[in-house]
Formats: structure tokens, C-alpha cells, sequence
């Protein structure tokens, strides 16, 4: 037996020392691997089920139903997924004046696994607010009365003042409810192009809308939906149509896609549509349109002054609103 002294002491401290260090070392190199090897497999599996292609095209949805004449580019930048399961990503926000698009903004995606703390912010430098459009509805839904829209001050008086060599954007609300498809017939006499149209889906009637203003003679449904040109995606989630405007030969079938994109976007939670996509009262919403049709209550359209003018005339229009100027980029008809 080794008698105990000093120097033995010192001895098995020390080796227990490095024997402690070592497995300190060693449980910090399985716990790097174990890291490095979940890390690779998550992103391999987000990869795989394409998450930040899914939810890039129903946040663009969203974008497209919800804000008047602004969509999203084709285009993602993503970020690699964190260790939380959180998926961040952005592109670029497009406006349509003319026959082209300018970009206006960013949309900044972050997806948490629970769709209650994942959110959709855009930047838009310059811009007060992405669309100062708001659209009247011509009557109360509830007891049909008439109504009248608030039209922003001098709007025929700008465009006549504008140089013959440019386009513009409008917005206006109609006097009266109409089928999509008449509106669009009674502009297609004008050589301009329909971007959106505000769509009536049951509210005060099938539903209180979340956000709404009113005076004595006008009501406006700030949450609303419209009606844009159509979109779809392949099983990877790129998109594989996409209707750049509504006219009689593609209305119909913006309104077809409209409907199964809104399909789609239900089979989610309805934290993942309501929380992170911010489309309040989707179900009422989509069971009125599937019911009784696309109606609408104005549009925004684009197209050169001079054709934005003779909307002046028409017994439609009211609440008209001009947005965005610049020179001449058209392709006439």
C-alpha cells in the first residue's frame, strides 16, 4: 500500500485535475457536434419543405389582397434558420405606374414556430404609409342607403396640369355595387389598365369588420380585400402565374385562383392567417365571395393622363384619389 505524503496528493490532484478537464472538453465537443449535426439537418428539412418559399408566398398574398396596386417581388433573400426553428427573410415591395414597376419598399418576414410571435413589417423610405388610398362603399349595406366618398381635393385639376408625356395612377370608388366583371367592361373603353378593385364580402351584414370609419353620409372599411390579377405556385412554392392586371380576358380567372389561394391560406391555424398574415375574418370573407360573387366598389388603375382624365365624365367615379406620377413609360392598345 502506497503510503500517503505530499507528493502523492499533489499527484492525484493534478490528474484530476486533467481528468476533469478533459471530460469538460470533451462533453463541449459532443455538444458542438450535436449542434453542428442539428443545425444541418434543420436547415436540410426547411430546405426540403421549402418554409421560407411557403411562407414568402402567402405573405405576398396577403400583400396583394390587402394593400391596393403593391406587390412582391419575385425574389427572397433569405437568412439561414437560427437555432429556435426561426426562419427570417425579405424582398422587395413593386408598384405598378405605367407599364412598369418601381420599388417602393421591403417586406421583412420573421417566422417563429408559433405563428403567434411571427410577423410581416414593411419599410417604405419616403413613403408615409405604403397606399394613402380609402375606398367608400356607394350604400349602407344594412339599410341601403346612398352614400357619397371623400375625393381628395384638386385631383382633375393635377392630371390637367401634367405634361401629356406621362402616367399616373387613380384610385376612385364607385357609385354603386358592381360584378368585377362589369366594372372592368365599363373601363375597357379607356386605355388604361386595372390593378385592383376593392371587394364588399359581407361586411355589417355577415360580419363587424375590425377596422372602419364613418360619417354621416360615407362609410369606409379600412381592413378590406380586393381583388387583384391572379397568382399560383408550383409543389416548391415558386410561382408559376401571376396576372400582372384584370381585364375581360383575365378577371375570371384571377377570381378562380383568388378562391383556391383563399382555400389554401384556411387549411392553415387560424393564428397563422389572422396573427401572421393579418387577414382578420378570412372564413366570412371567403364563404361570401364563394357564394355570391365578386362584387366590388372601385379600383386602381394606371395609365397616361390624358386617359385618366376622361374618368372625369364617367357617372361611375367618385372619391377619386391620384397617386403616383412618371414619365411616359406606355404601350398603347
Amino acid at each position: 500500500m502506497t503510503e500517503w505524503n505530499k507528493d502523492l496528493e499533489k499527484r492525484i490532484l493534478k490528474k484530476s485535475k486533467f481528468t476533469l478537464a478533459f471530460r469538460v472538453l470533451r462533453m463541449l465537443i459532443i455538444l458542438v457536434f450535436i449542434y453542428v449535426l442539428y443545425m444541418m439537418i434543420t436547415n436540410i428539412l426547411v430546405d426540403k419543405l421549402d418554409v421560407g418559399r411557403e411562407n414568402k408566398y402567402y405573405s405576398s398574398l396577403a400583400l396583394d389582397w390587402t394593400v391596393p396596386n403593391v406587390r412582391a417581388d419575385y425574389d427572397i433573400k433569405e437568412e439561414e434558420l437560427n437555432a429556435f426553428g426561426t426562419k427570417s427573410f425579405s424582398y422587395n415591395l413593386l408598384k405598378t405606374v405605367g407599364s412598369e414597376n418601381k420599388v417602393v419598399g421591403e417586406a421583412n418576414v420573421t417566422k417563429h414556430l408559433s405563428s403567434n410571435l411571427s410577423r410581416v413589417t414593411y419599410s417604405h423610405p419616403g413613403l408615409q404609409q405604403l397606399s394613402d388610398f380609402s375606398f367608400s362603399l356607394p350604400e349602407d349595406p344594412r339599410t341601403d342607403k346612398k352614400l357619397e366618398a371623400n375625393t381628395s381635393p384638386n385631383v382633375w385639376e393635377t392630371l390637367e396640369m401634367l405634361p401629356q408625356g406621362t402616367v399616373g395612377e387613380l384610385a376612385f370608388s364607385t357609385t354603386s355595387f358592381m360584378e368585377s366583371e362589369q366594372l372592368v367592361e365599363s373601363l375597357q373603353p379607356y386605355d388604361i389598365r386595372v390593378l385592383w378593385m376593392p371587394l364588399y364580402t359581407g361586411e355589417f351584414v355577415e360580419y363587424e369588420p375590425n377596422m372602419w370609419s364613418a360619417s354621416d353620409n360615407t362609410i369606409m372599411v379600412d381592413n378590406r380585400i380586393g381583388l387583384t390579377g391572379g397568382v399560383n405556385h408550383d409543389k416548391r412554392y415558386h410561382q408559376s402565374m401571376r396576372i400582372n392586371s384584370l381585364d375581360e380576358s383575365t378577371v375570371g380567372e384571377s377570381q378562380k385562383l383568388m378562391l383556391e389561394n383563399m382555400e389554401e391560406v384556411l387549411n392553415k391555424s387560424e393564428s397563422y392567417y389572422e396573427q401572421f398574415l393579418g387577414l382578420a375574418h378570412l372564413d366570412e370573407r371567403y364563404q361570401y365571395v364563394k357564394e355570391e360573387g365578386f362584387t366590388v366598389y372601385g379600383a386602381v388603375v394606371t395609365g397616361p393622363v390624358k386617359e385618366l382624365l376622361k374618368l372625369r365624365e364617367s357617372e361611375l367615379v367618385q372619391g377619386e384619389q391620384l397617386g403616383e406620377v412618371e414619365l411616359w413609360n406606355w404601350e398603347e392598345r
